[in-house]
C-alpha cells in the first residue's frame, strides 16, 4: 500500500469519525425522541432536551467551579428546589440525617417536633386511594438517562366531610372543598389544548380540588 492509499484511508476514516458518525447519531436520536412518550422535553425539543439534561447532571460542578453554590439562589435555591421537585416527581425522597444550613446565622428555621403527629392521628379521610403515575430512575448518566412509569395508589388525605371548606353556603350547589391541593391561577391563554387537558385531569384526580381559572380569580371545584 502506498503513502497516497494510507493517506486516503486515514482521510475516509476522519471523515467517518468527524462527520457521518456525529450526523447519523443525530438522525438517530431526533426520531428516538420524537417518538418516545416519558419526556415532553424530550419529545419536543430533540437533541436539544438531551443538551439539557446533559448541563443539569454537570450544573453542581459549573455552579461550584464557576457559578452560585446551593445556597445562594434566590427565591429559592438550588437544594430547596431538588427537596420539592425531586419527591414531587418521583414520589421518593431520601434526606441525609444533619443539616448544611449554618445555624449560628442569624434568622428563623424550621424544625421536625420530637413528637410528631401519626398519620392515623390526622382528621383526614384516606379510605378511598386514588390511582396516580410515579417515576423511577432505571439509569442516570451523563450521557444517557433511562426511566419508567408506574401506576400506584396514592393517599388522597381529603378532609372530612364535617372540616370540608364550603363555597357559597347560601347557593343551591354550594362547593365543598376537601382535598388538600389546588391549582392556582395562570395565564391558560398561553397554554396549549394538551397541557390545560393534563392540568384538569390532573387536579380531577385528587378529588374535590379546587382550581383556578385565571380569569378573574374564579375558583372551580372538580
Amino acid at each position: 500500500m502506498s503513502w497516497l492509499d494510507s493517506l486516503s484511508l486515514t482521510t475516509t476514516l476522519i471523515i467517518i469519525i468527524l462527520v457521518i458518525i456525529p450526523i447519523s447519531s443525530a438522525i438517530y436520536l431526533y426520531f428516538y425522541d420524537r417518538r418516545q412518550k416519558q419526556h415532553a422535553i424530550l419529545r419536543n425539543y430533540p437533541i436539544l432536551g438531551r443538551m439539557r439534561y446533559m448541563l443539569e447532571k454537570t450544573g453542581p460542578e459549573l455552579r461550584q467551579y464557576l457559578f452560585n453554590a446551593d445556597h445562594e439562589g434566590k427565591p429559592f435555591n438550588r437544594e430547596e428546589y431538588l427537596h420539592i421537585v425531586l419527591p414531587g416527581k418521583y414520589l421518593n425522597s431520601i434526606i441525609g440525617f444533619g443539616s448544611k444550613r449554618n445555624f449560628e446565622e442569624s434568622g428563623y428555621y424550621i424544625r421536625n417536633s420530637l413528637f410528631t403527629k401519626q398519620n392515623e392521628e390526622m382528621r383526614v379521610d384516606n379510605d378511598e386511594l386514588i390511582n396516580t403515575m410515579r417515576y423511577r430512575v432505571d439509569e442516570d448518566n451523563l450521557f444517557s438517562r433511562k426511566e419508567h412509569r408506574e401506576e400506584i395508589p396514592a393517599l388522597p388525605w381529603l378532609l372530612p366531610e364535617e372540616d370540608a371548606v364550603v363555597i357559597g353556603h347560601n347557593c343551591e350547589h354550594p362547593f365543598h372543598v376537601r382535598s388538600l391541593l389546588g391549582q392556582s391561577g395562570m395565564s391558560y391563554g398561553a397554554l396549549g389544548e394538551n397541557a390545560i387537558t393534563a392540568l384538569s385531569k390532573g387536579i380531577g384526580m385528587a378529588k374535590e380540588a379546587w382550581m383556578n381559572t385565571g380569569k378573574a380569580g374564579f375558583p372551580l371545584i372538580i
